[in-house]
């Protein structure tokens, strides 16, 4: 099955069958001014995509607020240390 080309574009559309097979009357060729002996390129159409979604607080909620602020504290204690041993070093 083929459609015509919108007007301002080249060429036209082929479908593929839903058995793999592409079948395309000489006729229908010949009427979009395709010659015998003629090589045709076929170029698959992108598909479009759905647009992403955002996953900020995709999360929110699986961590309770207690191993949070748990895991805040260690962070902060880590800084803490490594910004001492620096000091020490330039001591």
């Amino acid at each position: 099955m083929s459609t015509p080309a919108r007007p301002n574009e080249e060429g036209f559309e082929v479908v593929v069958g839903t058995d793999g097979a592409l079948v395309v009357p000489a006729d229908e060729l010949a009427r979009h001014g395709v010659r015998p002996g003629a090589h045709l390129r076929l170029v698959q159409e992108p598909q479009a995509r759905e647009p992403r979604r955002s996953v900020r607080g995709a999360l929110a909620g699986v961590v309770d607020a207690e191993a949070l602020g748990a895991f805040l504290t260690a962070l902060d204690d880590s800084k803490a240390e490594r910004i001492a041993a620096v000091e020490r070093r330039w001591a």
